[in-house]
């Protein structure tokens, strides 16, 4: 199969050179895991932040092999991972074993690298898949740890403070004026939405629909979803639409819905730098963004919301991610019960 222009994520390819046995190309990983990477792209339609991950995960396999051979990744060839065998397969997984990585981490590697390897075997490059008929070592892991989450004291005392200028200099109130009810629809959005940091920097002024009360949301793999407005939601974002004092503000359908003072779009690292400014204002130094998230997942399993639900409401692509959220909702019930003497 030929591949023509690599993604963004795959630019480190400069030159490619073919030699016997295979394919060699100038970059930190040999061609055929760069054409993974790139069918990742295509095909699945994977967003930047996914295949950086994907990327990560092949550098440190192709590296350990690399090592074992005494050549650079770069150099690896089609016959160095056809010489991959189980036997090394099996040493890979207790080099991973040896290490003290996250479970998830540890989860997302065996996928990661297994999938590349049933990839080339479906594309003729290899014989046979190393991996086939191994366990996957951390399955059931990834789910053990329960989500870190707000109470509904603490999210209601964020909600407080991204509006309060308590505490501030004089000159930090004057910016905060201009930016609380921004920053407070940014808040109450991930909180009562359930986004992902970059659902809720992506959306568009025409995604906001508040005469039906629906809010379209684009997620991982260009995935669409239609959520239900919530009436919070609606009330900040009306706010903050009505005062918003930048130099730019949301007409067009397709324009984006939050901006900065500056006149530009607002990033998704300049959001996550905002949200967690307010985080550490209100005492919750632990939190993130991404915990607003789980505190909506949270809630709904709390109120007994069916988990297939709650796995629409959030975007998961199966239930299994959303079963973290039972975890917590049947811990918090296990507390309730043992309060009784």
């Amino acid at each position: 199969m030929e591949y023509g222009v690599l993604s963004d994520v795959c630019m480190q390819v400069a030159e490619r050179s073919c030699h016997p046995g295979g394919w060699s190309v100038r970059s930190e990983l040999p061609v055929r895991a760069e054409q993974y990477l790139e069918t990742k792209r295509v095909e699945r339609g994977l967003q930047t932040a996914s295949l950086v991950e994907y990327r990560r995960d092949l550098a440190d396999f192709c590296r350990w092999l690399a090592g074992r051979l005494r050549k650079d990744p770069e150099d690896l060839t089609d016959a160095d991972l056809a010489g991959f065998d189980r036997d090394g397969a099996r040493r890979w997984l207790a080099h991973l074993a040896d290490r003290e990585l996250a479970p998830s981490t540890r989860d997302r590697r065996w996928s990661t690298i297994s999938g590349w390897f049933r990839w080339m075997v479906a594309e003729g490059v290899l014989a046979r898949d190393p991996f086939a008929g191994l366990e996957r070592p951390v399955r059931g892991e990834r789910h053990k740890r329960l989500p870190v989450y707000l109470s509904e004291a603490e999210a209601e005392r964020l909600l407080r403070v991204v509006l309060s200028d308590e505490g501030l200099t004089p000159r930090q109130k004057a910016h905060h004026a201009r930016l609380k009810e921004r920053d407070h629809a940014l808040v109450t959005t991930l909180l009562y939405q359930g986004l992902r940091i970059s659902e809720a920097v992506g959306l568009r002024y025409g995604d906001v629909d508040f005469e039906e009360e629906t809010l379209r949301v684009i997620g991982k793999g260009d995935k669409e979803r239609l959520l239900p407005l919530h009436r919070r939601t609606k009330e900040a974002l009306l706010r903050y639409l009505a005062t918003w004092p930048g130099p730019k503000k949301p007409k067009a359908p397709q324009d984006p819905l939050w901006w900065t003072l500056a006149g530009r779009p607002l990033t998704k690292n300049a959001a996550q730098v905002a949200v967690k400014r307010h985080l550490t204002r209100a005492g919750l130094w632990r939190a993130s963004a991404h915990k607003l998230r789980h505190t909506f997942g949270t809630r709904l399993a709390e109120a007994g919301v069916d988990l297939l639900v709650i796995k629409d409401l959030l975007g998961h692509a199966t239930v299994a991610t959303t079963q973290i959220y039972a975890h917590v909702a049947q811990r918090r019930l296990r507390e309730a019960v043992e309060k009784i003497r």
